[in-house]
Parts: C-alpha cells; structure tokens; sequence
C-alpha cells in the first residue's frame, strides 16, 4: 500500500538531457507554441513549489498557478503517458496585466 509513496514516475521522455539546458521564463515564448517534452517540480525557500517544462530545448519555468495543473497531469498516469508520447502543447502564451502585475497566460492543449 505504501511503495506507490516511494515511487518517482518518469515525467521527461527518454533520451532527453536536461543538465544542459538554459532555464528561461515562459513569457520569452509569447506567440508561440511549445510541444512539451515533459516537466518537473522544483522546490526552493525562496520560490516555493514551481514546474519547469521542457521544451524546445530549455527548462522552461511556470507561472505558480501552473503547479495545481501539472500535480495533476502528474497523479494521473493516462494524462502523464499523454505528455511522455508527446501529445501536449502550450498555445495562447501572452504577458498581460493582473491585479498583481504582470504575468504570463497560457493554455494547455492536445496535439
């Protein structure tokens, strides 16, 4: 009952290094879409929880909002296979004023 709480599910496809790859936020996508290769969670004092996607090689970081949808994505392995087989893209990413300033919209889509 307990040995799913040591598992650590794979959520980068195979082949892929992420050692070498830059960090960048996603509003420098703005206007563009990314097929995601996968994504992981980062957790610092600073920050707190944040998802990083990977994508067209960079390590591409999350607004926080994003950490409730990818804990998602995560839980369910049909949805998490579905970004492991390459059939989850990221459209509408724009900058655009909030209450709070500035911040990066997106959207999550089938490909």
């Amino acid at each position: 009952m307990f040995k799913e709480l040591n598992s650590n599910k794979k959520s980068v496809k195979d082949g892929i290094d992420t050692q070498s790859m830059e960090f960048k936020p996603l509003k420098e996508f703005a206007g563009q879409e990314l097929k995601v290769d996968g994504f992981f969670f980062t957790n610092s004092s600073e920050y707190g929880k944040q998802v990083v996607l990977v994508a067209k090689g960079y390590k591409i970081n999350m607004p926080k909002r994003a950490v409730e949808q990818f804990e998602e994505i995560y839980r369910k392995d049909k949805l998490l296979n579905a970004v492991l087989e390459g059939h989850l893209k990221i459209t509408g990413i724009a900058e655009l004023q909030a209450k709070n300033g500035m911040t990066t919209k997106y959207e999550l889509e089938d490909c």
